[in-house]
């Protein structure tokens, strides 16, 4: 079951940058950053070196520029549709006009054995902060777990600068000593910035200012849970125990927006995995699922151990007394044989000739420990603040630390587990959203007080309620379909997102000659026979109903699930003009699936329908509709064309009526690539107006060496060209206007895809029109990755339902002045509806906000593969991408296992650009290449 993004690990992407702040900004804080007075050497030099000592940076190969302007909202909003209300989990939060805030530069350090200090671990800082802020009765300050501490007051006036605190460890009796170092004043914020941009008297975002305030809204979590970004997570709950050290928890989102009706605190219900504490032997049997203490682990298991899960953990090891913590690096030998100088002077010498000992031995003789597993491997540590130096140590010995977020895919099994917990009703959803708020009691929160900020979430009747907005249900298109009587149009009619098949399809085809085969893991046994033939006779006669007509029987054959095999079959059916093969997958594993689409698409050029035999034997005696939806993945892989939705209905001002458009969908994935995890963008272009069918490019991207942010498609520039190329060839001209919908882009990325893959585009077109006019540009960013939820709520009945499709809001909750929209255009299934966030970033066509609201809703509809609205215009992009594993079978073949996201990051202080980055075009047979073959 596909992951449901609603509910399960999905915190914002909120960036923190001060690219829009204007020079006037930079004048007045510049004169603030000053040295406290007497600070040591050794603290100063602290200061220099303080970026050192964080997580290195992984560095855009994007450069930030400005070139065009994002697109501001062309009316008051849309006006189409029915008006109505809908409750939304915003919250408005009151402010003061005016407020300045101090941000300092700080630092909480540990006491090490030899008395040098070191940066304390992150998780000790804030309690260490709590107990000197309280012991010293520090002014009201709040504290950000990092290196930054936030005042109303000068503190470089009040406070010495450090101060040293002995706590007793958590784990132990021993104590330790830590000390609060104040650096210096870095920059003076001004809420009434906030004001400015969202009274629209500054086009400038506040960020900082806004990240200040989500910094004091978490002072009171901080102390209790686990936070992840905006999440929080109650570390007394129980973790859902997923199998393999893994369990998950539920927690909530939280997070400041700045938007139309003011600030606003956004809340929801989220979910993420985490690991349970335990031992590591127990850790790496449950993760193999079987029990290691009794086999052992052999040493290619070792590898694929390191590489698929171990690499990115922290253990914990507890026998020295205090807690260390280390990532693993590999396996050695075992406690028994794993022998070093019994005098560590010598353990660097490999010529010295001093007794050794044994790991088992030295546990034995040091620490009176007899270690149960001494036949398991030992460990390879290291510590991130010395990676050359390797510690060996039993398996058993070794913890995996509690608490840690777990960012490894999930297995097939634990995501259908996983989306049973994660799925909530709305109203579910919406009693979990007002329990957070009713437990967060924002009225007695002692931060908001000290700054006069208040949090709304009382109705008129003294009741918790969330806010009320106005929003509009626009009307669903007609779907065309071709009558079965006359060939003339036969209309369907939507009813919540949903229309019936009845009719023949649009455009079909004729089909010559034609395969059914059925491949099981095992030899087939008669009935199953019986069935295959039954399917192979019957699929003919119940699609011809549609328009697919098929001039010839059947080729029937069964085969064994062997790539090799499947292949010689497919030359074989090649060879005799086979168009099309329909393969019965019994119980066949996901190789199979993946090599017949890799022959079919790449190394032959053959169209391949795979079809489940269980699915068939269920559905045997009501074939009919189980057979529905396949006829339409049918139809449009052979290029035919299903339904036709009527557009230019939404399409109503002088502008674009008699216009021909080309539509653009575009996602890319892994925006943090490297070699080993490049990026992949799919990008999609109409063959027509009607928005049926869409070729297809896609391209993976790596840099040469290291890890870096890629946020754009780099190659857009001949990718566009390619596929304009394909629209003239299709329709006979260039289109005149272009709606681009690019899935994948966080707001913080806005400037940089407007800026590069705007320009590709612009670029390709004026290399294709020549002294002809360039098409008009109309570029739309797509956010299916935030925390907006909309709740039909009767409060008569104290019932909460999800919106219909078609629920558009565009006011209230959307951004005071660019061009935005939230849209639901689905039915949700199950759980809770989620809208989409579409940001018209550039916008030449000039859509009134009722078109484009429309035109996106009336592309919703034109999904090949069902007879339902869908949640995103043109998502074909995504589901290219997925089937692109599908394409890389002769890779998967030869890997040795999932790739780690340990990389080496390229060093914060070498300069990367699009120079640096690689790119591939994934290729495909040319039969097949602008077909749908990712339908």
């Amino acid at each position: 079951m596909r992951r449901n993004e609603d509910d399960f690990d999905n915190p914002s992407k909120r960036t923190r940058i001060n690219r829009d702040d204007s020079p006037d900004r930079y004048r007045r804080s510049s004169s603030l950053v000053m040295d406290l007075p007497n600070l040591s050497t050794a603290s100063k030099s602290r200061l220099t070196s303080r970026a050192k000592s964080l997580r290195p940076v992984i560095r855009s190969a994007i450069p930030e520029t400005h070139n065009l302007t994002l697109a501001k909202r062309p009316d008051a909003g849309g006006k189409a549709g029915q008006a109505v209300q809908f409750h939304v989990n915003h919250f408005k939060c009151t402010l003061p006009k005016q407020l300045l805030v101090n941000q300092y530069d700080m630092d909480v350090e540990f006491k090490m054995r030899d008395d040098s200090w070191r940066s304390a671990k992150k998780e000790d800082r804030f309690a260490v902060m709590q107990k000197i802020i309280e012991r010293e009765k520090f002014p009201f300050v709040w504290y950000d777990d990092g290196k930054n501490l936030y005042s109303l007051e000068s503190l470089t006036a009040i406070l010495n600068k450090s101060y040293e605190i002995v706590m007793k460890n958590k784990h132990n009796d021993k104590t330790n000593t830590y000390q609060f170092i104040l650096l210096n004043l870095v920059k003076t914020y001004s809420i009434s910035d906030i004001w400015d941009f969202i009274e629209k008297r500054s086009p400038i975002k506040p960020h900082d200012p806004v990240r200040v305030l989500e910094t004091l809204l978490k002072q009171q979590q901080k102390c209790q849970m686990i936070s992840v970004k905006n999440q929080f997570y109650d570390r007394n709950q129980r973790l859902d125990d997923l199998g393999d050290g893994r369990g998950l928890a539920q927690g909530f989102y939280q997070a400041m927006f700045l938007t139309q009706c003011g600030p606003t605190l956004n809340i929801n219900a989220t979910f993420t995995c985490f690991y349970h504490g335990m031992d590591l032997v127990r850790f790496v049997s449950d993760y193999l699922q079987q029990d290691i203490t009794k086999r052992g682990i052999p040493e290619r298991e070792q590898q694929l151990l390191i590489k698929k899960i171990l690499k990115p953990i922290w253990v914990e090891t507890r026998h020295t007394g205090p807690i260390r913590k280390y990532r693993i690096k590999g396996f050695g030998q075992s406690s028994n044989r794993h022998t070093f100088p019994k005098d560590r002077k010598d353990e660097n010498d490999p010529h010295a000739d001093s007794e050794r000992i044994s790991v088992a031995d030295y546990f034995k003789t040091k620490y009176d420990t007899r270690l149960r597993y001494p036949d398991l491997p030992t460990v390879e540590l290291y510590n991130l603040g010395n990676k050359a130096q390797s510690h060996f140590l039993p398996m058993e010995l070794c913890t995996v630390q509690e608490w840690q977020r777990s960012m490894k895919p999930l297995t097939t099994e634990q995501r259908s587990r996983v989306t049973k917990k994660t799925v909530i009703r709305p109203d579910r959803r919406y009693d979990t959203i007002m329990r957070v708020v009713q437990d967060r009691r924002f009225d007695d929160d002692v931060y908001l007080k000290q700054i006069g900020m208040q949090v709304e979430h009382r109705g008129k009747l003294e009741k918790d309620y969330m806010m009320q907005i106005p929003a509009r249900v626009l009307p669903a298109p007609d779907i065309k379909y071709r009558s079965a009587r006359d060939n003339s149009d036969a209309v369907e009619r939507v009813n919540f997102g949903k229309w019936n098949l009845r009719n023949r399809l649009t455009k079909t085809r004729e089909i010559k000659s034609w395969a059914c085969i059925l491949v099981s893991q095992r030899e087939p046994q008669n009935r199953e026979m019986d069935v295959a033939a039954q399917f192979a006779q019957r699929f003919p006669q119940i699609i011809e109903k549609f328009g697919v007509r098929f001039l010839s029987a059947a080729i029937q054959k069964s085969d064994p699930a062997v790539p090799n095999v499947i292949l010689r079959r497919l030359e074989e059916l090649k060879e005799r003009k086979c168009e099309v093969v329909v393969f019965i997958l019994n119980n066949c594993g996901e190789d199979i699936y993946k090599a017949i689409k890799y022959f079919g698409n790449q190394k032959l050029g053959i169209v391949t329908q795979c079809t489940s035999f269980p699915a068939i034997q269920k559905n045997i005696g009501k074939l009919d509709m189980y057979l529905n939806n396949l006829v339409q993945k049918f139809n449009a892989k052979l290029g035919g064309m299903n339904q036709v939705v009527a557009l230019t209905r939404a399409l109503t001002s002088a502008n674009t009526r008699d216009d021909v458009f080309m539509f653009f969908g575009a996602d890319v994935t892994h925006i943090t690539c490297s070699r080993e995890k490049p990026s992949v963008a799919a990008v999609l272009g109409s063959r027509d107006s009607t928005s049926t069918q869409y070729a297809c490019r896609i391209v993976e991207q790596f840099p040469s060496k290291g890890k870096i942010a890629l946020e754009i498609i780099k190659d857009l520039y001949g990718i566009a060209t390619d596929l304009l190329k394909i629209f003239a060839t299709s329709n006979g001209r260039l289109p005149t206007k272009i709606v681009f919908y690019r899935n994948g882009v966080d707001d913080g990325h806005f400037h940089k895809v407007l800026d590069n893959e705007v320009r590709a585009l612009k670029n390709a077109c004026k290399a294709l029109y020549g002294h002809n006019p360039p098409p008009k540009i109309t570029f739309i960013a797509i956010r299916k990755r935030h925390n907006t939820r909309f709740f039909v709520y009767d409060a008569r009945q104290n019932r909460t339902d999800n919106v219909q499709p078609g629920t558009v809001v565009d006011s209230t909750v959307t951004h005071p002045t660019q061009f935005d929209f939230f849209l639901n255009s689905h039915a949700a299934i199950q759980g809770t509806s989620r809208p989409v966030l579409y940001h018209v970033l550039y916008d030449e066509i000039g859509f009134s906000s009722d078109e484009i609201q429309q035109l996106t809703y009336y592309l919703c509809h034109t999904d090949v593969r069902c007879t339902k609205s869908v949640s995103v215009p043109v998502h074909y992009a995504q589901l290219a991408m997925y089937r692109s594993h599908d394409s890389d079978y002769e890779a998967s073949r030869s890997s040795v296992g999932g790739d780690s996201d340990m990389v080496d990051e390229i060093d914060e202080n070498v300069t990367v650009s699009l120079e640096d980055v690689q790119t591939k075009i994934m290729q495909f047979d040319p039969s097949i290449q602008d077909t749908m073959w990712y339908v």
